[in-house]
């Protein structure tokens, strides 16, 4: 197989900063490889061919347009950072709003990073956002009640 069918580049064994004649060379080589019409001793030869062919196309036709390489591009990217959880920055909980069971402070893609006041007594300081993937950490310093301080 030519490699994960969900990752166009590595479809074309490509890196991800290839230009485009590196895209299209890469593309023409592996076609002219892979092509079903190529191979035809044995059906099972002709059905693999046929699979990594398709593949193949897909991925030249979204990395060969520019505006739909563009866009794979930005949707891969939005994908990494949700699996990873992206670090917007770091906000200070004096700069967020206090609601009823917790904090918010406004994200730029209009939804809001929350944290409640019960995870920032266990000691967690990463807040998420309601609408997208990102989060921040929320600065605060723990003060020692009257019990813990005796």
């Amino acid at each position: 197989m030519l490699g994960d069918a969900k990752d166009h580049y590595a479809v074309l064994g490509v890196w991800h900063t290839a230009t485009h004649e590196e895209i299209k060379r890469a593309y023409h080589a592996l076609s002219r490889k892979v092509h079903p019409d190529k191979k035809r001793e044995t059906t099972d030869a002709n059905e693999t061919n046929t699979l990594e062919f398709h593949q193949l196309s897909i991925a030249w036709e979204v990395l060969g347009n520019p505006a739909r390489r563009r866009e794979y591009d930005q949707k891969m990217s939005s994908e990494r950072n949700r699996s990873r959880g992206v670090v917007q920055g770091k906000v200070d909980l004096d700069d967020m709003k206090e609601e009823d069971e917790g904090y918010s402070y406004p994200c730029w893609c209009s939804g809001r990073y929350v944290i409640k006041e019960s995870d920032l007594e266990a000691g967690r300081d990463m807040a998420p956002c309601s609408d997208c993937s990102l989060k921040i950490q929320v600065l605060f310093d723990v003060v020692a009640s009257d019990e813990e301080s005796c």
